[in-house]
C-alpha cells in the first residue's frame, strides 16, 4: 500500500541487510531510537518519525494520528522501503502502531517486536476516562506551552528509572530531543492516539500469528504482567524480561535488549 501523498514520513535509514522497520514512543523520534539501532548492526534499519514527532509532519487534523492510520502509514512505507516483509519493532505507543500494523497489514510484516506495549483498554469505562485524562493534557500542551509539558511528563514515576541509568549529559540529550517535537503533533497524538483512543485488540491477537518478542524491564511491574498476557493470547510469542530495567528498557539496557532483539531476528 502506498503513502498517502499528504503524509511522508520521515526516517533514518542506515546499515545493510534484512530490514527492519523501529518505532518510537509518545514524545520519541527515530534519533530517541539510536542506542538500539546502533547494537543491531547486520540489518537495515529503518527508524521512522511518527506523524507529529520529530522532523515528520504534524497535521491538524486528528485523523493521520489514530493508531490505526499511523500502522497503515507505517506499512505504506515498509511497502516502499522493502522488497519484501520486513521486522517491525516498536516501542510503547510504537509498539501499539507495531501490533495495530500486524493485525491489519501482515503482508509486510516479518517478525514483530514489542517493547513495553499493549494491546489497548478493554474494559469502556477506564478507556473513557484514560480519553479525558489524554484530552485535558492535551489541552495543557496549548495552554501552558511545551516546556512545561515536557518538564511534567519526565518527572513522572515511570522514568525514574531511566533517569538513573542516563547519565546527566544523556538524560538533557532526551529532554533536548523531546523538545524538539511539534506542539500540535504531541496534544494531537494525545487525542487520537493514547490507549484511550485506541481501538483495543486484545480478542483480535489470537489472530495474529507473526512471530512475536514481547520484551519489557522487570522494574515496569505494570507492563510485565500485560506482556505476560499478551503472550498466552499471541500464538507464536515469547516473553523476554530485562532485569533490572523499567519502562524504557532499550535505553536502561540497549546491550540487553538488543541481544534478545537479534536472536529473535535470526530465528525469523
Amino acid at each position: 500500500m502506498p503513502q498517502p501523498e499528504t503524509l511522508q514520513l520521515a526516517a533514518n535509514v542506515s546499515g545493510s541487510g534484512a530490514p527492519v522497520i523501529i518505532i518510537h514512543g509518545f514524545t520519541g523520534s527515530a534519533a530517541a531510537m539510536a542506542p538500539l539501532v546502533d547494537r543491531l548492526d547486520g540489518y537495515r534499519c529503518i527508524t521512522v518519525d511518527l506523524v507529529g514527532h520529530g522532523r515528520s509532519p504534524s497535521p491538524a487534523d486528528l485523523a493521520p494520528y489514530s493508531v490505526e492510520a499511523m500502522a497503515a502509514t507505517v506499512a505504506g512505507l515498509a511497502a516502499d522501503s522493502a522488497e519484501g516483509p520486513c521486522h517491525i519493532v516498536g516501542y510503547s505507543m510504537g509498539g501499539r502502531v507495531a501490533l495495530a500494523l500486524a493485525e491489519a497489514h501482515r503482508q509486510v510484516c516479518r517478525s514483530l517486536t514489542l517493547i513495553s506495549s499493549t494491546a489497548g483498554i478493554t474494559d469502556a469505562a477506564e478507556r473513557a476516562q484514560r480519553r479525558a485524562a489524554d484530552d485535558a493534557l492535551a489541552e495543557r500542551i496549548g495552554e501552558e506551552g511545551l516546556a512545561r509539558f515536557v518538564q511534567d511528563w519526565v518527572a513522572l514515576p515511570m522514568w525514574d528509572t531511566l533517569r538513573s541509568r542516563l547519565s546527566a549529559a544523556e538524560w538533557q540529550a532526551s529532554i533536548r530531543q523531546r523538545m524538539a517535537c511539534d506542539p500540535v503533533g504531541l496534544a494531537n497524538s494525545l487525542r487520537a492516539a493514547g490507549t484511550g483512543s485506541m481501538t483495543p485488540l486484545w480478542d483480535r491477537l489470537d489472530g495474529i500469528a507473526v512471530p512475536t518478542l514481547v520484551l519489557c524491564g522487570a522494574l515496569d511491574s505494570k507492563f510485565v504482567a500485560i506482556g505476560r498476557e499478551m503472550t498466552d493470547l499471541l500464538p507464536h510469542s515469547e516473553l523476554a524480561v530485562v532485569a533490572d530495567a523499567g519502562h524504557a528498557a532499550h535505553l536502561e539496557d540497549p546491550d540487553a535488549c538488543a541481544a534478545a532483539i537479534r536472536r529473535h531476528l535470526i530465528a525469523h
